[in-house]
């Protein structure tokens, strides 16, 4: 479970990495389902476009893989994943109260190839060049419910971070990178290195980036996230989750995850 000293971290610094959120045995089966869901979408079993999974068509080289719990993967395992012990104990130490369903996602990449997301916040339909105060307003309110992680199912060195930056105002040099030169140079950048086996759960709102280092030509590292719920909350449906309102999802889910998807259609304004 997180120590004092992670959660301390994670409310400071933005993240902290944990070397025990998956055990080893699902660890080995969650690389090997991995790996057969790249398959899947690469032979066109599975249909990928270029931000999302659904179902039927042609298949194309994937990058982000948003749909594994979807019963056309056929790989029970990511659900199973997403429910475990280990997730949920580290979950519930940063969020309190019921929770529903995030994601589980895969980041696939095979080089040689150029991936560099430039430096960005997670801020989606939220105002990116606001004031001081919108964005001090966006920073304390956006994505409060939401935990989030990164598990390397191979050694991964693609995220960068600004620590602490989730909790403040922008720089000047920062704003320059978030608005004008997303590829450019950043003071205080911190590489984040992880080794196989190891999470880091990081908060969005941090100023990070994406980006695949020369010589490296593989990344394959299981995105997730866990919400809290909220009763009176509405939200507006993410297109790139429209596929879960099919009626074989819910049912293809563990008796524990239905309650968290019943939560999560419960909030959608569809």
């Amino acid at each position: 479970m997180a120590t004092p000293l992670q959660v301390e971290q994670y409310r400071e610094q933005g993240y902290f990495i944990a070397d025990d959120a998956v055990a080893p045995d699902m660890l080995a089966a969650l690389e090997a389902g991995a790996r057969r869901a790249v398959e899947k979408v690469r032979s066109g079993a599975v249909v990928a476009t270029a931000e999302q999974i659904s179902t039927g068509g042609p298949g194309v080289e994937p990058r982000n893989i948003l749909g594994l719990i979807a019963p056309e993967f056929g790989e029970p395992i990511f659900a199973e994943y997403l429910m475990s012990e280990p997730v949920e104990t580290y979950v519930r130490a940063l969020v309190d109260g019921p929770l529903r369903l995030g994601w589980v996602g895969l980041i696939v990449l095979h080089g040689p190839t150029e991936y560099d997301t430039g430096w960005h916040r997670d801020f989606g339909q939220e105002e990116r060049d606001g004031s001081r105060e919108v964005e001090l307003e966006i920073l304390g309110r956006y994505r409060k419910n939401l935990v989030k992680w990164h598990l390397a199912l191979v050694d991964d060195a693609c995220l960068w971070l600004v620590p602490g930056s989730q909790r403040r105002y922008r720089t000047e040099e920062e704003r320059e990178v978030l608005i004008n030169n997303r590829k450019g140079d950043v003071p205080n950048a911190q590489q984040i290195v992880l080794q196989k086996g190891q999470t880091i759960f990081w908060n969005g709102n941090t100023i990070h980036r994406g980006l695949l280092s020369a010589g490296v030509n593989e990344r394959l590292t299981l995105t997730g996230a866990l919400v809290k719920h909220e009763e009176a909350q509405r939200e507006a449906l993410d297109e790139r989750f429209r596929w879960q309102l099919a009626d074989n999802v819910r049912d293809a889910l563990p008796v524990r995850m239905q309650g968290y998807y019943d939560r999560w259609r419960q909030v959608q304004d569809v």
